[in-house]
């Protein structure tokens, strides 16, 4: 299930690096895995929000999760 997270920067940063979860690809590698999100119409509208008026980014993971 995809759902969109509200991340801080180090938050993510420190996620991605410390490995606490991967995902294998179909190739074999291992890159860090999207984590589950809430999946509430509140929290879409939230992130959407923050993305549209410029206070967030959006981040793409790999592996097409």
């Amino acid at each position: 299930m995809k759902h969109p997270n509200i991340w801080k920067l180090k938050n993510l940063f420190d996620y991605c690096a410390k490995g606490e979860c991967s995902a294998g690809l179909p190739d074999g590698r291992y890159v860090p895995a999207r984590p589950r999100g809430f999946c509430s119409i509140g929290q879409r509208t939230k992130a959407a929000k923050l993305v549209f008026t410029g206070k967030a980014d959006a981040v793409i993971w790999d592996g097409n999760q």
